[in-house]
């Protein structure tokens, strides 16, 4: 039920074009696409494994995992294809994206109308997510932000603010849960092996779900970072020394994702 309207933008660092994608099988390509719109040029798998590994079989814009055994896997153009048919192989024209999200861009026009390109633009300057739902930091309606989340449709229906605090609910009652356990046992998780290591473990899961390479990594990343018991878990864990440094790594990562609101707050948690 989770495959419909999710947005939750991470920066993608744009890898080199595959070997295959030689400038003359370029050429090639384009000019049969522009002899024949109805040829999918694109459609080739060094292209499309090539994107999926950029992107960590995941959607540029909402994080859904796809390829296979996944959602499926369309080529998505930041500018449009049929508009700009030269660019139609151009590699640093291509991204991975869900059939949801490349249907509700469509044909919009990214030349006249920029959006948020996550090769080239880090979400986190331009959004931040508050009570689930997405805003510009920029309040101009011309800005890039409102124009993304306008013409991605991010806050447009019920469903993507209802999904986002359904996963985010979830993980905020584990956090809490945590804590509860941390507190109730005091002392006693230095000497309770069995209860210390299901504390560990729970705290690990938590933050794995908050990485660059995980499902809807970015939102689940910021529900954390603004969850108030999480850092306080935090600092008990590290009172008791058995915060590890792979804890400290995933909480760093997740820091640098988020997309706060409150971005000094975030910043301030990284490392106390």
């Amino acid at each position: 039920k989770w495959q419909n309207g999710r947005i939750e933008m991470i920066k993608i660092k744009r890898t080199s074009k595959p070997e295959a994608l030689t400038e003359d099988v370029q050429i090639q390509l384009t000019n049969i696409f522009k002899k024949d719109k109805t040829k999918t040029v694109w459609n080739k798998k060094y292209i499309k494994d090539g994107l999926l590994k950029m992107s960590s079989n995941k959607c540029c814009y909402c994080e859904e995992l796809i390829g296979d055994g996944c959602s499926e896997m369309h080529v998505e153009h930041y500018h449009d294809k049929d508009t700009y048919p030269d660019e139609v192989v151009v590699w640093e024209n291509l991204l991975s994206s869900c059939a949801h999200c490349n249907k509700k861009k469509s044909k919009h026009d990214t030349y006249k109308e920029p959006i948020i390109d996550p090769t080239k633009n880090d979400p986190k300057k331009f959004f931040y997510m508050k009570s689930y739902r997405y805003f510009s930091y920029d309040k101009n309606p011309d800005s890039l932000g409102k124009v993304s989340i306008a013409v991605l449709g991010i806050n447009d229906t019920e469903e993507k603010v209802k999904l986002r605090f359904v996963i985010g609910n979830k993980l905020n009652e584990e956090i809490e849960k945590l804590y509860e356990d941390i507190i109730e046992l005091g002392d006693e998780i230095l000497t309770n092996t069995r209860k210390r290591n299901r504390i560990i473990n729970g705290c690990m899961n938590n933050l794995r779900l908050c990485t660059r390479t995980a499902r809807f990594g970015a939102s689940m990343a910021t529900i954390l970072q603004e969850n108030d018991e999480y850092h306080e878990l935090r600092k008990l864990l590290q009172k008791y020394n058995i915060w590890s440094d792979e804890m400290e790594q995933l909480h760093k990562e997740a820091a640098e994702i988020c997309l706060c609101w409150n971005e000094a707050n975030c910043n301030n948690n990284l490392v106390v």
